[in-house]
């Protein structure tokens, strides 16, 4: 039975090297990439086109949304669903600024919320029992005003 076609005693003059792992990593990686080109919202991929900056500005105006949000968490304790500088979140989602002015203003906000949550005095764990508590009172209450 003839195994390989290289005669026996024949002197190697190369090595082959497979990375069967990096290989499948990178099928993988291919395939899910595409997988999601198929599926991606198409509007939302031609706004990124039309307003030719390279980013995606709906996730932009999200990162800014949520940072926002955790700064005013930390500095006042509250959380409110609208907000003052609506505009500017419009202005990211039209995609009116630059990228690199975008993430410099992200990093410096990042900043901000991390050196005010420092400043705080939370507890290491929060309470389970004051927060099934409330989650009980929360849902008693939803429920009894949602009886017919």
């Amino acid at each position: 039975m003839l195994l390989s076609a290289v005669p026996k005693g024949e002197v190697p003059v190369a090595y082959l090297s497979f990375n069967r792992n990096g290989y499948s990593t990178y099928c993988r990686v291919f395939r899910e990439y595409h997988d999601w080109v198929q599926k991606r919202n198409a509007e939302r991929y031609q706004n990124t086109v039309r307003h030719g900056k390279n980013y995606d500005a709906k996730n932009m105006l999200h990162v800014f949304r949520l940072l926002q949000m955790a700064e005013e968490i930390a500095l006042t304790g509250q959380l409110h669903m609208r907000w003052p500088n609506q505009e500017f979140l419009l202005q990211i989602r039209r995609g009116e600024f630059e990228y690199e002015a975008l993430v410099e203003e992200a990093e410096a906000l990042v900043t901000r919320v991390e050196a005010a949550f420092a400043a705080l005095s939370l507890p290491e764990a929060p309470d389970k029992q004051a927060a099934e508590k409330l989650l009980i009172r929360v849902r008693q209450g939803f429920y009894a005003s949602t009886r017919v």
